[in-house]
């Protein structure tokens, strides 16, 4: 993977369990020349998403306050959704017609496998680009 590609990525990563943000972060912070923000809900991202430009969001689907599919209808409504893609985190399966609905990208499932992680980081990346 050629990470050198992409210049100074931002990634956000929403979720409410700290181990799970954390772990993410340290998986991504294998690519050069990245930052990484962190929200713990869906409330919390959309103050973020407000003040930044970015590349990237990992999303988790459970969440008090604000879950993931709240979110992307609040990014709907708000039309803040633009240029970026919307990784869900989970541990349910989807079906295309469930990922549809929700209006994300793609989805992953917990727990990681870190190779395939970055893998799949990359490969939306560089399709979004």
């Amino acid at each position: 993977m050629d990470w050198s590609k992409f210049n100074n990525l931002s990634i956000l990563i929403i979720d409410d369990d700290q181990f799970t943000r954390e772990l993410i972060e340290t998986i991504l912070k294998q690519i050069p020349n990245i930052t990484i923000y962190q929200a713990t809900d869906g409330v919390e991202a959309l103050s973020v998403i407000n003040e930044l430009s970015l590349d990237m969001v990992f999303l988790d689907l459970y969440m008090p306050n604000m879950d993931g599919k709240e979110f992307m209808d609040s990014l709907r409504e708000r039309e803040k959704r633009k240029g970026f893609p919307i990784i869900l985190i989970t541990t349910d399966r989807l079906t295309h017609s469930e990922l549809d609905e929700i209006g994300a990208d793609y989805y992953l499932t917990k727990p990681f496998d870190f190779s395939s992680f970055l893998e799949r980081t990359y490969l939306f990346l560089e399709n979004f680009k």
